[in-house]
């Protein structure tokens, strides 16, 4: 497993008392963490888990936590998309740091809770391609102003501020305690002592 997303066992139904299932036991209890920087190798296990889980049964919710500075805009998108598209609601909660694109991720939640001391970070996403060398300027930008598009309208659909706020918040790079993320419209709750029970 990657850095950042901790693996409990799951104990198989019929085996034996020291069996163990491979399948991380926070997955079967709809509990997914990103623990850190986003990248193509945790968004494809965090991904995979949600879909494979919501195939399974679409009317269990999930709760996906949150503690990452941020990284890949693309697999960042991918794991915004994965959440917006799945019939399962899935509760986005920071409890520890939501920046960058985790912010983005924290923002695309059913519901979307915070920690009391959870930090909250908006800026502008960077381009992938910077290191690359040949890479074709013009390209890179229409690139960079689509994907910049596509998170703005994100943010202004959920905290119903003008695309025009949300780019000029991120390029000061915004940082906010849970309970100005409440009042700005990324988080709807602060989380209280029954955050792990489940109905």
């Amino acid at each position: 497993m990657p850095v950042g997303v901790p693996k409990i066992p799951y104990p198989l139904p019929n085996a034996d008392d020291d069996e163990e299932s491979e399948c991380n036991g926070l997955y079967r209890r709809r509990m997914l963490i990103l623990g850190g920087e986003i990248n193509s190798e945790i968004a494809n296990v965090l991904t995979g888990a949600l879909i494979f889980f919501s195939l399974a049964d679409s009317s269990k919710k999930f709760k996906f936590f949150i503690n990452s500075h941020g990284g890949s805009v693309i697999d960042g998108i991918a794991i915004y998309d994965t959440i917006q598209t799945l019939a399962a609601p899935v509760e986005t909660i920071v409890m520890g740091l939501a920046a960058s694109m985790a912010c983005f991720i924290l923002n695309g939640g059913t519901s979307r809770i915070a920690f009391p001391h959870a930090r909250v970070i908006m800026h502008q996403p960077s381009s992938p391609y910077l290191d690359e060398k040949d890479a074709d300027l013009f390209l890179e930008l229409e690139e960079i102003i689509r994907m910049h598009a596509i998170v703005l309208d994100g943010f202004s659909k959920t905290t119903l501020k003008s695309p025009a706020a949300i780019r000029a918040d991120m390029q000061r790079d915004l940082s906010m305690s849970a309970i100005e993320a409440q009042e700005y419209g990324i988080v709807d709750l602060i989380a209280g002592k029954h955050i792990f029970e489940f109905p």
